[in-house]
C-alpha cells in the first residue's frame, strides 16, 4: 500500500533538530520542538505554522487535561508549560543535570503517566550515561532503565502490555512486557535490528498494533509488524527523519520531523529539517492525556 502514502504538505521549517511530533485532538493541531532552538511549534494540517520560545530545550512533551498546558521533559528536567503565557512550574529536575547530559523522547503512557529518556550528547564522556524515567501521577519521579547513551522510540501496544524502546546507537528497537497498572517495564528483548547507518528515533503505534520507526540517517521511515516483520519502507527526501506521529480528525495523517543537526552545507539536501505530512489509508491512535493535575498558578 506504500503507493496509497501521498506527500500532501511540506512545511519548509528546516529546523535544526525537529522532533516530537503528537496531534492535539481538542485543537485540531500538530505540535513538535526544534529541540536546539528552544523553539515548540504548531501547525494546521493546511499547513498554518505558529512558534513559541522555550525557557531551553524542549526535549519531548505530552498533553494535559487542560489543552492550554503540556508535560514536558525540557534539557534539565520535567515542567509543566503554557506556550501561550509562557508560563512555566517545574515538577522536578533530573537527578543527573551536566552539560553534555540532557533528556530526549518522552511520551504519556496508556495509564496518563509521562515517562521520558535522558542522552549523553557529544563530546561522548563513557563515563555517563542517561536513563529512562517514569513520572508517576503523584509527581514522583522513578527511574526505570539506565545505562543509556540515547533514549528514543518510546511507545505501547494499543492494549498497553508491550512497551517499546531503543538506545539508538546500539541500531536496535526492543520490546519488554509492560504492567499498565504499576507502570513496570519487563525484561526488554530485540524486537528489530536496524541496517548499518540507521539508527532508530522516534516511533509510534497504529490501529493494527504496528509500529513505525523513523530511522535517522537512512531517509526513511519502516513499518513494522507487532512479530517485528518489515511490512512497509517510505523514502523521504531528507537524511534525518527524526520522530513520527499520525494526525488528523481520522488519524490518517502521517507527520515525520527531521534534522539538519551535523550535516555540513555540502552534504546537506534542500528538504533536510523540513515537516512532512502524507496521507495513507492507515490509522493512527489517539495520544493520551497526561492525568496529572496542573496547580494552580
Amino acid at each position: 500500500m506504500l503507493n496509497d502514502i501521498i506527500l500532501e504538505q511540506q512545511l519548509l521549517v528546516s529546523n535544526t533538530l525537529g522532533e516530537g511530533v503528537i496531534w492535539d485532538h481538542r485543537l485540531q493541531l500538530i505540535y513538535w520542538t526544534d529541540i536546539n532552538n528552544n523553539l515548540l511549534y504548531s501547525a494546521t494540517l493546511d499547513g498554518t505554522i505558529n512558534t513559541s520560545p522555550c525557557p531551553e530545550k524542549l526535549c519531548s512533551f505530552g498533553l494535559c487535561l487542560n489543552p492550554q498546558w503540556l508535560v514536558c521533559a525540557f534539557a534539565s528536567g520535567f515542567a509543566f508549560f503554557n506556550p501561550s503565557s509562557q508560563q512555566l512550574h517545574w515538577i522536578t529536575k533530573c537527578p543527573v543535570s551536566l552539560p553534555n547530559l540532557r533528556m530526549n523522547d518522552g511520551r504519556v503512557d496508556r495509564q496518563g503517566r509521562f515517562w521520558a529518556g535522558s542522552m549523553v550528547e557529544a563530546p561522548v564522556d563513557s563515563h555517563l550515561a542517561g536513563a529512562l524515567y517514569r513520572l508517576d501521577l503523584d509527581g514522583s519521579l522513578n527511574e526505570q532503565l539506565h545505562g543509556i547513551e540515547i533514549a528514543n522510540s518510546l511507545c505501547w501496544n494499543p492494549s498497553a502490555d508491550k512497551v517499546y524502546f531503543a538506545d539508538s546507537p546500539k541500531r536496535c528497537i526492543q520490546v519488554a512486557d509492560f504492567n499498565p497498572s504499576t507502570g513496570e517495564i519487563g525484561q526488554l528483548q530485540s524486537f528489530v535490528v536496524t541496517q548499518p547507518g540507521a539508527y532508530p528515533d522516534g516511533a509510534c503505534i497504529d490501529s493494527e498494533g504496528c509500529l513505525w520507526s523513523a530511522q535517522w540517517g537512512s531517509s526513511s521511515v519502516k513499518r513494522y509488524s507487532p512479530e517485528g516483520q518489515l511490512l512497509l519502507t517510505l523514502t523521504l527526501p531528507c537524511q534525518q527523519p527524526s520522530c513520527v506521529s499520525f494526525a488528523g480528525p481520522e488519524l490518517k495523517h502521517l507527520c515525520i520531523t527531521s534534522a539538519t543537526q551535523g550535516l555540513t552545507t555540502s552534504n546537506q539536501n534542500k528538504d533536510d529539517g523540513d515537516f512532512f505530512i502524507f496521507s495513507t489509508p492507515y490509522t493512527g491512535l489517539p495520544e493520551t492525556l497526561c492525568r496529572m493535575e496542573v496547580p494552580d498558578i
